[in-house]
């Protein structure tokens, strides 16, 4: 195993965001721009707004394809280190870094691992620690962890299954706990009936 740089095995670009006053950069686009908030769904399916290739011309975001690891690289509360993966060919505002890596690299290894470092990536953040904020510069120069290739690819399975586990148990604990509430209810209305 060895250790590198996130610049050395990868190409980081930041987003931009077409004027959101001009409606013709926003009505009936067809090119995915994923927004800051949208870092939360962890793995990017579709984007919530699509803009036109004149908005596209218009400013310097760029298209990332798909399995780019994205960053937040800004945020006051939570987000602000942040890592998601993409699923889809998209572009992002500039308050999210696109990380493109080299054939060495799993993508999704290196998403769990940014993962793992989500603290570590807001200590280094320039700034108070609330109001800070990540740059280009310090995630190229992030220091990873880069086992042998299959070994990443297995890494990333196991924290996917792991992963996919979790949300399954965490989409179903609504359900568990109504159900549970409602047979409490039950019988506890039977045990106390004394009629």
């Amino acid at each position: 195993m060895r250790w590198a740089t996130i610049g050395s095995f990868s190409k980081c670009i930041a987003g931009a965001t077409p004027k959101t006053s001009n409606a013709s950069y926003w009505t009936n686009g067809s090119i995915p721009w994923m927004s800051f908030g949208e870092i939360n769904n962890r793995v990017i399916y579709s984007a919530e707004k699509k803009i036109t290739q004149e908005a596209y011309d218009s400013c310097s975001t760029k298209v990332v394809p798909a399995n780019t690891v994205v960053i937040a690289l800004a945020g006051q509360g939570k987000t602000r280190g942040k890592v998601a993966i993409t699923k889809i060919s998209l572009c992002t505002n500039q308050s999210l870094c696109s990380v493109i890596v080299n054939d060495d690299v799993y993508p999704n290894y290196l998403r769990h691992y940014l993962d793992s470092q989500y603290q570590r990536l807001r200590e280094i953040s320039s700034g108070d620690g609330t109001r800070g904020g990540l740059n280009l510069a310090m995630i190229r120069n992030l220091s990873v962890p880069i086992p042998r290739y299959e070994e990443q690819v297995r890494i990333a399975k196991c924290l996917d299954e792991l992963s996919n586990l979790f949300e399954n148990i965490f989409a179903e604990l609504p359900v568990e706990i109504e159900t549970r509430k409602k047979q409490y209810e039950f019988y506890r209305d039977k045990l106390l009936a004394f009629n």
